[in-house]
C-alpha cells in the first residue's frame, strides 16, 4: 500500500475557503486587532447591505477576509516590502512570461 500523495501547499496569495475567520464575530475581532479603521469600514459596509441580497453579503465577507489576509500574512507583507525596495531586482512581464533569465536594473 502506498502513501497518499501530499497535499499541495496553499498559495499564500489567495484566500482559501477554510482559511481565516469563519464567523462574522471572528472577522470583526480579527479586523479590530489588525486595523481599527478596517473594522469601522467593514461595519459601515455591513450596515448598508440589503438583507434580501445574500450574494452581496457573501461578497462583502469574501472581500474583507481577503483584505485581512493581505494585511496580516507575513509572506505577503514581505513581498510588498520587497517590491518597494529600490535595489531589488526587477523583471519585465516579457522576461517572466517568456522565460528570459536576464533582469532589469533597479529603478
Amino acid at each position: 500500500m502506498s502513501a497518499a500523495p501530499a497535499e499541495p501547499p496553499l498559495d499564500p496569495f489567495h484566500t482559501h475557503p477554510a482559511g481565516g475567520p469563519r464567523t462574522v464575530t471572528q472577522l470583526r475581532a480579527a479586523l479590530a486587532a489588525a486595523s481599527p479603521a478596517d473594522r469601522e469600514a467593514f461595519e459601515a459596509a455591513l450596515g448598508e447591505l440589503d438583507l434580501d441580497d445574500p450574494e452581496a453579503y457573501a461578497m462583502l465577507v469574501r472581500t474583507w477576509r481577503h483584505r485581512l489576509i493581505m494585511r496580516t500574512n507575513p509572506t505577503i507583507l514581505a513581498a510588498v516590502a520587497a517590491s518597494a525596495d529600490p535595489s531589488a531586482p526587477r523583471w519585465t512581464s516579457a522576461q517572466i512570461l517568456g522565460g528570459s533569465g536576464t533582469q532589469e536594473s533597479g529603478r
